[in-house]
């Protein structure tokens, strides 16, 4: 089975109908606590902002420790309060493209705290271990467990280790399909840069919702949950 890139924004889009702004004020404040920060991202913001508060910060005593102090705090934040409520987030995304109304809230993971830690920096560990080699080993290594949290947030009885080894089995044949989508929202993601971050308000949603979308399909839970294929 084939998954189209613009068959699952089409499902998202249809999905995101008349809750467009609900989706937007959620989708922030996911974003603020690091749900889409990655580590790449998370690297390239944390020096960016390290870089403007040097700047604006040089005649504040202990300038450097302060700052260094906040990227710590913001790290913190990102990594172990992001990893739970990213779960979070994957369930509010579940629920509507579900059509339910039921849905524990961003901090409804808090119980799997440790584990969606943990599957965070074992992923980051895998990732830039595979990366040192070359770079296609870490860009297949990321693919190969990209629907680990969606599988931790659905089948919360499961260890991390499993999760990783289950997200591996379902992404065989489907990274690239993965790797289209994301890619297909390259110029989007442009245009939430170019507006100052304000398009990102909409596009963050987007982007999610499609993501959860291929993990509905290739997974297996849109036969489950909707009896169809």
């Amino acid at each position: 089975m084939r998954l189209h890139a613009s068959t699952c924004r089409r499902i998202a889009r249809d999905s995101l109908q008349g809750r467009w702004l609900g989706a937007a004020v959620v989708g922030f404040g996911a974003s603020i606590l690091g749900v889409f920060t990655n580590l790449f991202t998370g690297v390239l913001k944390l020096m960016i902002l390290v870089t403007l508060l040097m700047g604006f910060c040089e005649a504040v005593p202990h300038a450097g420790l302060l700052v260094y102090l906040l990227a710590c705090l913001i790290a913190f934040l990102w990594i172990y309060v992001g990893s739970f409520v990213r779960l979070g987030y994957l369930d509010y995304n579940l629920a509507m493209l579900d059509r339910r109304e039921s849905w524990t809230g961003m901090f409804g993971a808090s119980t799997l705290w440790w584990n969606s830690v943990y599957l965070r920096l074992r992923m980051i560990v895998r990732i830039a271990f595979a990366a040192i080699f070359l770079i296609i080993p870490g860009i297949v290594t990321y693919y190969n467990y990209a629907m680990a949290p969606f599988l931790l947030e659905e089948r919360k009885q499961i260890t991390v280790e499993e999760a990783m080894r289950l997200s591996k089995e379902k992404m065989k044949g489907h990274r690239w399909e993965f790797f289209c989508l994301r890619m297909s929202f390259l110029l989007w993601k442009l245009l939430g840069f170019l507006t100052l971050g304000i398009a990102f308000f909409w596009v963050n949603p987007y982007y999610a919702l499609s993501e959860t979308v291929f993990f509905n399909e290739v997974s297996g839970r849109a036969e489950e949950v909707y009896g169809r294929s």
